[in-house]
């Protein structure tokens, strides 16, 4: 009778162990599945796909934007959306719109004395001619910003 109530007890035991380790590795599987599923979808961002600036403006825009962000919104505006052609020297109405991205990435609560200078470079670089306004609503930007403060 004792012999085979260890026999039992043992037995519990290693059932329970197995039902255990296979409840621990199944549900870790479906945690690796989740972080993948989530990867996938970041990765389809604005940074893959073909963007617009009114995008990249509502992401200056965004309080909640982090740095990361800014920086990829930056290289996309300074890679991929050059500003329009001025007009015998004048910029056109629609530059607006990237002027207004500058003075935001300026104003960011995220942006810093880097990050500022890092979009400074970056769009003079990718737009020479407009080098004064980039500098104009960079400065209107960081007044803006010390007044938050």
């Amino acid at each position: 009778m004792e012999k085979s109530l260890i026999y039992f007890l043992i037995f519990a035991a290693l059932f329970i162990i197995v039902l255990v380790l296979f409840l621990t590795f199944s549900s870790m599987g479906s945690k690796k599945k989740v972080v993948k599923k989530v990867q996938k979808k970041g990765t389809t961002s604005y940074r893959d796909k073909k963007v617009t600036i009114k995008e990249m403006v509502e992401i200056a825009a965004n309080i909640n934007s982090s740095r990361s962000d800014l920086i990829n919104a930056i290289l996309k505006v300074a890679k991929e959306l050059p500003f329009p052609k001025k007009s015998r020297g004048v910029a056109p109405k629609e530059a607006e719109l990237y002027l207004e991205f500058v003075l935001l990435i300026a104003s960011h609560k995220n942006a810093d004395a880097k990050l500022i200078a890092f979009c400074n470079k970056e769009l003079k670089k990718a737009n020479p001619t407009y080098a004064t306004e980039i500098e104009i609503y960079e400065n209107e930007g960081l007044k803006q910003k010390a007044n938050r403060i």
